[in-house]
């Protein structure tokens, strides 16, 4: 948020002093304008995760770690506040969940085997757009993430890892047109997301066993390096555009 802050910041001042200047003419918007939009989105994800496996004495007695790429496509929708012809403040949500591949691990332990995957849901963007000056219709884009995830899995002990919550930060760049002079418009983007390490565990308490469910010990996964490529194709209407 802080970096959200002093962009705002930089772009206040950049806006007062392209006024004291002679730029070349851009499509106005009023002192107001609302744009919403509907999205098609391509991401290409990655992320490193490393699982522990505890011992009932309380010390890890094994780890693993992959790393892992994955493409989705999902649905956007989003509004926007123009203030003059530069900035824009937008809330973004995407309905849609985005799903990692299925995954095996353990499987030759009957009782620790199991099937995982994990669903990004109610993925919300607010963000700060900036029409850049002299490039007509490229604008820059800056804003924070907040996503659900919603771990998957079928175990043989029948624990369960717990969902967890997650921020983050995306930048990107696109290009906006507009159908000649009505506020019927089209954007297209691309996007670097990057979201904070998540951890999370199979629910038993460090240092003890789980008889009931077959002598199971505390498991947990560390999960880093979570980021992605996006690429947007809007369709967009704007109110108050001139």
């Amino acid at each position: 948020m802080k970096k959200i802050i002093t962009i705002l910041a930089f772009v206040a001042l950049s806006t007062v002093s392209a006024k004291a200047i002679d730029l070349p003419a851009m499509p106005s918007l009023g002192a107001f304008s609302l744009t919403g939009g509907l999205a098609a989105n391509q991401g290409v994800f990655g992320a490193s995760a490393t699982e522990i496996n505890q011992g009932g004495d309380g010390l890890d007695r094994s780890s693993k770690t992959e790393h892992g790429v994955f493409t989705d496509h999902y649905n956007s929708q989003f509004i926007e506040l123009g203030v003059g012809p530069y900035i824009s403040f937008g809330y973004e949500h995407t309905p849609d969940s985005v799903t990692t591949p299925t995954d095996k691990t353990r499987k030759t332990n009957a009782t620790e085997m199991a099937t995982v995957s994990v669903d990004f849901n109610d993925m919300n963007t607010t963000y700060v757009k900036l029409n850049l000056p002299y490039f007509t219709g490229m604008y820059a884009k800056f804003g924070t993430v907040k996503t659900d995830l919603d771990i998957k899995e079928v175990m043989g002990s029948g624990s369960k890892y717990a969902n967890k919550s997650t921020n983050g930060e995306v930048v990107g760049v696109g290009y906006a047109g507009y159908l000649k002079e009505t506020g019927f418009g089209f954007r297209i983007e691309g996007s670097y997301l990057t979201l904070d390490p998540v951890s999370t565990d199979n629910g038993i308490a460090k240092g003890t066993v789980n008889a009931a469910a077959g002598s199971v010990n505390n498991n947990r996964i560390n999960a880093k390096h979570l980021e992605g490529l996006q690429a947007k194709v809007a369709i967009v209407y704007t109110f108050g555009r001139n």
